[in-house]
Order: structure tokens, then C-alpha cells, then sequence
């Protein structure tokens, strides 16, 4: 039998014998059930709750109030203060006075911003609050947080006066050309609807001068418990979390009369196809939207519904796989191309096809997208696109209901909220992996391929072209782009034609090497294996996912030491290979073998070390190991996939520096560097062209064709034992011959002294101000915590001082650290967003908080508050693959002992106030940094 006439015959075989433990399960005409670990029910004021139990991460609890109200129902003096309430919600209420909210969580290690936050849409706010359940003070408090945010908020008129400044720059971060592009094309594409003219952000001039009681009477009317829910899910019992809820929410009453918030918003059919072409002179990439239509959606509330959204899922995949192999053509049509069903709006959905476009024509973007359209429409997939498919969507399923109980808290949170605002489905993933099971053998490719007539409808459709303004002399008129939709739909459709898939990667398997010497460690956890050709192993086992390795390799190297001649080519020559392929299966070729597969492998280059990196499932592990083999051992060379990616990239990078932010960060870059050519930056289109294939594979095959030195680290589901002989077979078979690994320092470093910049970009009046402290200092983790602790101290007092007390910023902050190649150095750097009135303000507010570190020291409060969250982040980090690997990479690279993994809370314990002060006199160097200023075009 044909190979891939058995795979076939296999894999309906394994889809008959588990549907047959299931079929009776599901039937298609009852409604849908809950997942039955969750809690879902009302209060008698209205409230919903949603609770669920979930240890991952262990003590902590992810809770939501959702306010089922948006910026879209606002009135015509209230444009902006749905969002303008969000904020209020952290500036005093009932329990907190003023800022003591956010004082008290960053007390327990709650972060504010990256941990609590809270947005905005048009159809809801959503506010959220991550806390520890280890101290059911902690809990009760979180609770009280939720109730104050429902429904006790102060709105006290000086703070709403404060808020104001804040606000304003948040609205000034959103000004550039999406947002002058959108006001133009925002009443199109809503046909009218008030979508069109109700932003969340609202207007500057209503924030501003608005009158405290339209705030008040937003609130008034639309923070009622009918129009919430909590949301819980965490390490809680359910009933205490129940409980809770009953205890702070239960008094709230709806107030009477009251307003009913409509379900949906309408939308009216469009009648009649229209087109928008629009330019901006710092818009970096062209942009084509075509809207087919807009429909109302149905609700999915039986399991036939359910299905229906199975055999759409299908459709999607499988279209944008064949818009996806367009893009490896020697001169695509675009960079990327979309088309897919999907939400519009709350209660619409629509069908939308998308391209970003380099440097063709928007004619040719329109050809692909609708041939591709037309071709399924007309002809449908094949039998073996299916197939795929089927695999791929069942293998995702597979691999979340074997991580169901390792699933974080806040992943799972999204599903109950969802559910509260659009009532999409929360089955729980056991039931729908045992649905999923169920239903993909009896879908059929009659089906998959029905779907395809949905593209197409009575209503007329919008397209949206977004383009530069350089490029405004090739632009067509709106009614123009009209007629090149009319016309790509009047040609012929034609038949997809596939080439046959590969059953294997390996013809066969390579001669194994062995293992010459292995080395447990018991405190750590991990088994270092030595292979007969010099490569080197760590193992790491954990149980922090069920069905997750992942896999990192390093030794010093990289594409410093290729010279500036060859620059390009090294920096470029492992993503050229990638995108190139292996053994003689392109990038498409591999897509297809690996459908139904949790695999992945990337070689790459940075500047001084080089290796290869990958992720698979415990099953795929082998197919893993084979890919990397074969990256080391049988590269792919493919001059059209090669003149595919010089292409996109010079479409991609053409007018990334008319965004004012691209341009600033560029120059800002060069100048650090006093313009050192290997300082990084912007790539050109001409960088591009010293790119050749020849060169780049050259390179490519003295980098990889010699795995000696290389150290591969694996942490996850793995048995040491049992990957052992994997590991002979692949890696211990790579070619390897004794040489001395190595960086070049090229003496990259940073200009000396205080150097200021000054930037004119843009014309929206922002403003940005950078501030990058560097200097050399002797590595070691010890100072690199203290950098650490010292920045999140700082950032503590800019968010008091520049946002709450000055409100001159609404986000922005520092952040840095230690490095020990290619020589020990620092660097430490500050932004922050800002109006350009205020930019001295801001940089002498800024330099104030520095000066009082250093002069007076911090206060012991804020580092507490930063020793308990680098506490708790510690303490999850401890039980995160991603940070395992990190760490034993890392350790390997600098030869230290990576006990201090373990360590490491008791070091951030034993931090003082003065090591505070030391480092900000030792790193914030009065006399050697770098202020950056971007300020709008004169």
C-alpha cells in the first residue's frame, strides 16, 4: 500500500475508533452544555458571577468585573468618559481613598499596569486585578476592590480635574496616521452607525471641559450590578469565593427607572459596493481591507451551532494556508494576506479579506486575494487540504485537554467573559475535545467547501486601501479600486494544483553517536549528558505542563565575527535558511508534513553566539530532533524562496522610518553609537542588495556544519532515559570537528559623556523624551538585581509623581541591566510620552526623582513593595518551563552555577535601602548619558 494511502487509512482509523467512544455523547440538536467546573449564576439584584476553581499558578486568583457598557453609549456631552470612569475607578472610592488603591496592591506585590489594569471598548470595560489567595485578608480586600469599582467610586471633582491631564495623554499616545486615517474611514465602514462616532477615547475637547455631572450620570446609569459580572478563577474553594461576592455585591441595587442597554448596536446593510483610498504621509505600510459583507450573527447555543463554528474554523485555516504559499512566490502579490470569517462588531460578523502590500501594485494584492476566493468558491479544497486540517485542529484540541489542568488562570478568564458579553459558548475544554473528536470524521469536504458560497452575498462590499502618501501619484481614485475588485472578480477562476506530501522527513535514520559521560544533579534537577562528538546536554524534568518541551542551543560565535563586509549576509543567513526550508521540502512542504504535529525549530545568529532553538509535544519529540538534524545537516538552497524574502523584506522596511517613532529610535540608536555601523538601526532597501545567496549559504554551512561546542538545554515533560537514545540518533550523529568557538568584539560602545539629541518628526503634537544611561561595571547577578530593584523603585515614584501628582504622562517608566559580553557594561534607559509643552517638566521631574535617590536615598515602603512583587514573580518563575530554560541557557553561557535560581528570593529579601542608593549614585551617572528628544515638524 501507498504511503500516504495508509497515513490516510491510520488516521481514520484512530478518528472511527475514538468517535466510537463518544459518538453518543453529543447530539447535535440539544442545547449546550457548561462546563460543569465552572459556576455560573446570578444574584438578585442581577449581578452574574463566574467562579472556578484552578490551581495554576497556585495561590493566586485572577478576578474581573465586567461592566457590560462601552464608549458606544455614551451621549453627545459624554464622548470619552466611559474611558474617563476607568480611570476614575483608581482615584478614590468608598475603600480607597484617593491613590491608596494602587498603594495598597503594589504592598502585596501587584503591579500597576502589568498586573492591574483595566480597558475600554465600545461594548464594555473590563477591569483587572490579579491578587494572592494565601491570606484571606488579601482575598476580602480584592473583593472590596471589585465592589468599590462596581458601584463606589467617589468622583471627587479635584481628582476628576487631575485625571483630565492624564487622560489627554493617553489620547495623545493614539495621534498619528491610523488615527487621521480612521476618523475618515470609520463612518464607511460602520455605514453610519454611532460605532463611527464613538470612540472609547472619546474627543480632547469633551475631556477637557466636561461637567463632573455628565460623568456622574454615565455612572449613574450604566455601573448597575444587571449590567456586571465577577469573574473568579483561581486557587479558591468556590463557596468562600461565592461567598465573597454575595457579601460585597449583594446590596447594589439597579437604579429606577433605568435605561436598557441594548443587546446589539445596528449596523445597516450596505447596499452597494464602495471604495476608500486614503494616504498619510507617516503611514509605514499599504494596507487592503475588502469587507464582503455584514451580517448579523447567530447565536451558537445547540451543539449543531457548535459544529457550524468547527466546519468555519476548517475553512479559515485552509484558505489562509493557500494565501499563505502565495507569499514564497519570487515576487509576491504581498507580505501577508488574510481572508476569513469572523467578528465584527458585538452581534455582526463579516467575511474579510486582507493583504499588507510591499512594493506592488494594489491591483496585484486584489488579483490573489480574490483568485484565491474565487478558486475555492468555485472548485473547493482537495481532499488531502482536509485532512490536514482536521489534524491540525484536532492536535490543538488534543494538546489544551492535556494541559487542562496546567492552564494559567488568566488564559481561562477570557472564556467567562466572553460568555457574559456575547454569550459565545464556555463547553469546558473536556467537552469540546470529546466533540471535537466526535465530529471531524463525519465532516465533509461537500461541507468545508459549502462554506465557500457564504463569501459572496447580495450586500455591497467596502474596500479600504491605506497606503503612503509618497506613494499617492500610483494611488486609484475610490471609485477606481472599485473597479480592480470589479474586474479580479470577472477572470476566470482556476484550480488549485498541489504537489504530493512528503510521509517522513529522514529517508533514513543517521548513525548514532553515544553518550560518553553523564552527571546528575539532585538540587537542581538535571542530568548532564556529554555525546561522543563533543556536543553537550542539559535535561531539566518538570511537571509544569503535561505535554510541553522545550529546547534551546548556544555557543559564543555569530555574525560579528563575519566582518562588516559581510554583515548583512551573516545577520540574514539562519532566517534565510528557515525560509528556505530543509532537504527538499520548502517552508510550505514542511507546513504540511508538520500538520496535526506540535513542532518547531529555528536556527539563529545574533552577534556573538549562535545555536538553534525548538518546542514540541512529548509525541513530536522525535520529529523535532529530525528537523534539527536536518537544519545542521542538509540546509535547503532555493534561489526563488531566496529572491521571495529580499522582496518582502525591502516592501517591509520601505517607509518604516516616516513613522516618527521608527525615525527616532533610529537616529537614536546611530547616535549612542556615534553612527558605529554595527550600532543596528533601521535596515535599508540597499543593505538588501549586498545579499547573495551563494554568500549567505556559505556562511550558513561553516556555522552549521560543525556542531561542536554546541550546548543544547531541554526542560519539560521529558525522561531522561528514554530521550537518551533520541539524542545519540540526532545530535550525537551531527558532524563535528574539534575548533575553538568564539566572539569578536568590535568594539561597539557607547559615546561617552552627556550627549543630547534632538529629534523633529511627525505631525501630531507629541513628543517623546529618552534618557539611556550606560557605562562599564563588573558583572554579577548581585548588582544585576540591585539595577533591577533600583529601576522598579523609581518607576514606583514616576508613576506618583509625573502621572498621578503632575499628570504629564499617562504611561512610561525605566527598565535595565547588566551584561557581561562582549565586555561588562550597563545600560539603563527612560521614555516617556509626553505633550511637547511639557518635555522640560518631564525631563526635570524626572531627573529630580534621580537626584533625591541618590542624595536622600528611597523610602523602605516603595522597596518593600518591590521586593514583594520580584517575590512573586520569583515564585511563579520557579514553576515556568519558558524561565527554567532561560536560566540553565544562561548559566552555561557565563559558566556559573545556576543554583541561584533557588537563591534568588532570599538575595531580593536581604536588599537594603542602602544598596538602593549606592546603585543609583554607581549606574545613574550625572555625567555620562544620553537626552533624547522627539518633538512634532516645525
Amino acid at each position: 500500500m501507498h504511503l500516504s494511502k495508509l497515513k490516510h487509512l491510520l488516521f481514520l482509523l484512530f478518528f472511527i475508533s475514538i468517535s466510537q467512544l463518544t459518538f453518543s455523547q453529543f447530539k447535535l440538536t440539544d442545547k449546550l452544555v457548561t462546563d460543569p467546573d465552572v459556576k455560573i449564576g446570578k444574584l438578585p439584584n442581577g449581578l452574574t458571577y463566574y467562579i472556578k476553581r484552578n490551581t495554576k499558578p497556585e495561590k493566586k486568583l485572577q478576578l474581573r468585573l465586567v461592566v457590560n457598557t462601552g464608549s458606544v453609549l455614551e451621549q453627545p456631552d459624554q464622548q470619552g468618559l466611559a474611558h474617563m470612569m476607568e480611570h476614575m475607578n483608581f482615584n478614590g472610592s468608598k475603600h480607597f481613598q484617593k491613590n491608596e488603591l494602587v498603594n495598597y496592591l503594589q504592598s502585596i506585590g501587584v503591579q500597576f499596569g502589568a498586573d492591574l489594569n483595566a480597558y475600554t471598548s465600545f461594548d464594555e470595560t473590563v477591569y483587572i486585578l490579579p491578587i494572592p489567595s494565601d491570606d484571606m485578608d488579601k482575598v476580602d480586600k480584592g473583593f472590596t476592590i471589585l465592589e468599590d469599582w462596581a458601584g463606589n467610586a467617589l468622583l471627587d471633582t479635584a481628582e476628576i480635574n487631575k485625571e483630565r491631564g492624564v487622560v489627554l495623554e493617553e489620547s495623545r499616545l493614539g495621534k498619528g496616521a491610523n488615527e487621521r486615517m480612521g476618523k475618515k474611514y470609520y463612518p464607511l465602514l460602520y455605514n453610519g452607525s454611532p460605532y463611527a462616532s464613538r470612540l472609547p477615547i472619546g474627543k480632547d475637547s469633551i475631556i477637557q471641559n466636561f461637567k463632573a455631572e455628565s460623568l456622574i450620570r454615565f455612572y449613574k446609569t450604566w455601573y448597575r450590578p444587571d449590567l456586571e459580572a465577577v469573574v473568579v478563577v483561581g486557587d479558591i474553594d468556590p463557596k468562600v469565593a461565592l461567598e465573597e461576592i454575595i457579601k460585597h455585591f449583594g446590596q447594589f441595587k439597579n437604579p429606577a427607572p433605568e435605561i436598557v442597554r441594548p443587546s446589539i448596536i445596528p449596523i445597516a446593510e450596505r447596499k452597494q459596493d464602495m471604495g476608500m483610498v486614503l494616504s498619510d504621509k507617516e503611514q509605514t505600510f499599504k494596507i487592503l481591507q475588502i469587507f464582503n459583507y455584514v451580517e448579523k450573527a447567530k447565536p451558537v447555543n445547540t451543539w449543531s451551532a457548535y459544529r457550524e463554528t468547527v466546519v468555519e474554523g476548517l475553512f479559515n485555516a485552509l484558505i489562509n494556508q493557500r494565501l499563505n504559499e502565495l507569499t514564497q512566490q519570487a515576487d509576491p502579490p504581498f507580505i501577508f494576506g488574510s481572508s476569513s470569517f469572523g467578528g465584527f462588531s458585538r452581534g455582526y460578523r463579516s467575511f474579510v479579506s486582507i493583504a499588507a502590500i510591499g512594493d506592488k501594485p494594489v491591483n496585484d494584492a486584489i488579483n490573489a486575494l480574490v483568485a484565491t476566493n474565487e478558486s475555492v468558491r468555485k472548485y473547493g479544497f482537495l481532499k488531502s487540504e482536509l485532512e490536514r486540517g482536521k489534524m491540525s485542529m484536532l492536535n490543538q484540541t488534543e494538546t489544551a485537554f492535556k494541559d487542562k489542568d496546567k492552564t494559567e488562570s488568566a488564559v481561562l478568564v477570557q472564556g467567562y467573559i466572553n460568555n457574559y458579553l456575547t454569550g459565545s459558548p464556555v463547553v469546558g475544554i473536556t467537552n469540546r475535545f470529546a466533540f471535537i473528536k466526535q465530529v471531524l470524521p463525519t465532516i465533509t469536504l461537500d461541507e468545508v467547501n459549502a462554506v465557500a458560497k457564504k463569501m459572496e452575498t447580495s450586500q455591497g462590499k467596502f474596500a479600504l486601501y491605506l497606503s503612503p502618501e509618497k506613494d499617492v501619484s500610483q494611488l486609484p481614485s475610490n471609485t477606481e479600486l472599485i473597479k480592480l475588485l470589479a474586474s479580479a472578480h470577472r477572470v476566470p477562476a482556476k484550480a488549485y494544483q498541489e504537489k504530493a506530501v512528503a510521509n517522513s522527513l529522514m529517508d533514513k535514520k543517521p548513525v548514532a553517536g553515544k553518550v560518553i559521560s553523564e552527571k546528575k544533579n539532585a538540587t537542581l534537577g538535571t542530568t548532564d549528558l556529554t555525546l561522543s562528538n563533543g556536543v553537550t546536554i542539559t535535561l531539566r524534568p518538570t511537571d509544569f505542563k503535561n505535554d510541553e518541551i522545550q529546547m534551546d542551543s548556544w555557543r559564543w560565535g555569530g555574525t560579528h565575527n563575519y566582518g562588516l563586509a559581510d554583515k548583512e549576509n551573516a545577520q540574514n543567513a539562519a532566517i534565510i535558511v528557515q525560509q528556505m526550508g530543509v532537504k527538499d521540502m520548502t517552508p510550505t512542504d514542511l507546513e504540511k508534513f508538520l500538520s496535526g504535529k506540535t513542532v518547531s525549530a529555528q536556527p539563529y545568529m545574533n552577534p556573538d553566539d549562535e545555536g538553534i532553538q525548538g518546542t514540541s509535544s512529548i509525541k513530536d519529540l522525535e520529529t523535532m530532533l529530525q528537523l534539527v538534524n536536518l537544519y545542521f545537516t542538509q540546509p535547503r538552497k532555493d534561489d526563488k524562496l531566496f529572491q521571495s524574502f529580499i522582496n518582502t523584506q525591502k516592501g517591509f522596511i520601505r517607509n518604516l522610518r516616516d513613522n516618527p517613532g521608527n525615525y527616532f529610535s533610529d537616529t537614536l540608536a546611530k547616535t549612542e553609537y556615534n553612527n558605529n555601523p554595527w550600532a543596528g538601526g533601521l535596515p535599508k532597501a540597499a543593505d538588501y542588495d549586498k545579499i547573495s545567496l551563494e554568500r549567505v549559504t556559505k556562511i550558513y554551512n561553516e556555522v552549521y556544519g560543525n556542531a561542536y561546542g554546541l550546548h543544547f538545554t531541554f526542560v519539560g515533560n521529558i525522561d531522561p532515559d528514554k530521550i537518551k537514545p533520541l539524542l545519540e540518533t540526532y545530535l550525537g550523529s551531527l558532524p563535528s570537528k574539534q575548533k575553538e568557538n568564539k566572539f569578536t568584539d568590535v568594539g561597539l560602545r557607547p559615546v561617552k559623556g552627556v550627549v543630547e539629541l534632538s529629534v523633529n518628526k511627525g505631525a501630531a503634537k507629541q513628543s517623546r523624551v529618552s534618557v539611556i544611561f550606560t557605562g562599564e561595571a563588573p558583572y554579577s547577578q548581585d548588582e544585576n538585581l540591585k539595577i533591577t530593584a533600583l529601576t522598579e523603585v523609581l518607576n514606583i515614584k514616576i508613576i506618583e509623581k509625573l502621572r498621578e501628582e503632575m499628570s504629564l504622562i499617562y504611561g512610561g517608566g525605566m527598565g535595565g541591566s547588566l551584561v557581561k559580553r562582549p565586555y561588562p557594561h550597563y545600560s539603563i534607559s527612560a521614555g516617556f510620552p509626553c505633550a511637547p509643552e511639557n518635555v522640560d517638566k518631564v525631563i526635570a521631574a524626572f531627573f529630580g526623582i534621580i537626584k533625591n535617590a541618590q542624595d536622600n536615598g528611597v523610602e523602605q515602603k516603595d522597596l518593600d513593595k518591590v521586593k514583594e512583587t520580584l517575590k512573586k514573580q520569583n515564585e511563579d518563575e520557579l514553576k515556568n518551563n519558558d524561565h527554567w530554560l532561560t536560566v540553565l541557557s544562561e548559566s552555561w553561557i557565563e559558566r556559573e552555577d545556576p543554583i541561584w535560581i533557588y537563591n534568588y528570593g532570599k538575595k531580593v529579601q536581604a536588599l537594603t535601602i542602602q544598596d538602593i542608593q549606592q546603585a543609583a549614585k554607581k549606574y545613574l551617572n550625572n555625567q555620562n548619558y544620553i537626552k533624547a528628544v522627539l518633538n512634532p515638524e516645525k
